[in-house]
């Protein structure tokens, strides 16, 4: 068949449907056999999309560091030394003494009697009964041309209502090197007392000092002695100590290990039988109690050591040979 023929056969077709629908033949079967036209589709193009707007990135402000904490620098303590019993070197040290009783703190000087020599010191050039000259105990070692210096002997302050009359007097004897004779010489022959001193041999002690008859260059006589032959003389009572002798606190004390070598020892927060066991650790063979509270004072190489403390009526001065 003619190509042309074809679409001329189905609009007539279409055209004869068209008139039968429209006089109500649409019910009849043959119509409904018949080809119902396609409607043309009329195809919608999508919209085309709006183009977004790509952002314009916003200038975001440097971030400022944030400040590095730096750790506290942890303290570091300074290492204990070592608690030592035997005798330190000659010399000042400060040092935790090992004892039979118990560590405790001490500042020992330790002195050698091949090169040094001691001087024992009183304000009045006599005996005194109140009013006794004092003075500073730098002045002690200075007008003697010493280098150290201690202490001496217990005697009444005039800060004590009971000394009253008795000002500044001391009862016990010492020996006035620079004069060459005994200070309160009168009280030589009382009991229960000690003795350390100095003589061309070198430096000793003696528990009782009323049996005392030799020579000497120096000398102080306190109460009490608390080492002799190398042996604690004061027991776990204190017996016959003053309340205050027996309470804890700082002590001064003067000891010899042998003639060639002498010790002061300011020991701290001990009572006295304690003391005596740090002269026996450090190797004392005798030693002998000082004053001690206001006026303990120690010496040494143009400074204190410890005090000044109050002005004193005697003490103990080491000088060059």
């Amino acid at each position: 068949m003619h190509k042309g023929v074809i679409p001329l056969i189905a609009l007539i077709i279409g055209f004869i449907v068209a008139i039968l629908v429209a006089l109500g033949w649409n019910d009849n079967p043959l119509v409904k056999l018949l080809p119902t036209p396609t409607p043309e589709v009329t195809l919608a193009l999508p919209p085309t999309p709006t183009p977004t707007a790509i952002p314009t990135p916003t200038a975001k402000p440097s971030p400022k560091p944030t400040p590095t904490i730096k750790p506290s620098p942890v303290p570091t303590s300074t290492p204990i030394a070592p608690a030592v019993s035997g005798p330190p070197g000659t010399g000042l040290s400060t040092i935790t003494v090992a004892t039979e009783l118990g560590n405790f703190r001490a500042t020992v000087l330790s002195l050698d009697m091949g090169s040094t020599r001691m001087i024992t010191e009183t304000g009045n050039d006599g005996d005194c009964g109140s009013g006794c000259v004092t003075l500073p105990l730098a002045t002690y070692v200075s007008r003697n041309g010493g280098f150290a210096g201690v202490n001496g002997t217990y005697f009444c302050p005039a800060a004590y209502p009971e000394c009253s009359g008795k000002t500044d007097s001391f009862d016990f004897p010492v020996y006035n090197t620079r004069l060459g004779h005994w200070i309160n010489s009168n009280t030589l022959g009382w009991n229960g007392r000690a003795i350390f001193y100095t003589d061309g041999s070198g430096a000793h002690y003696q528990q009782n000092s009323a049996g005392f008859g030799g020579g000497l260059n120096a000398g102080i006589i306190n109460y009490p002695g608390l080492v002799d032959g190398g042996n604690v003389q004061i027991d776990s009572n204190q017996s016959g100590l003053s309340d205050k002798q027996k309470g804890v606190g700082t002590k001064v004390g003067i000891g010899t290990r042998n003639p060639s070598n002498v010790m002061v020892v300011i020991a701290y927060s001990v009572n006295m039988q304690q003391f005596a066991y740090v002269f026996k650790a450090l190797g004392a063979t005798g030693a002998l109690n000082l004053d001690d509270g206001g006026s303990t004072a120690l010496y040494y190489q143009g400074r204190y050591v410890a005090g000044p403390g109050r002005n004193l009526p005697n003490s103990v001065v080491f000088a060059p040979k």
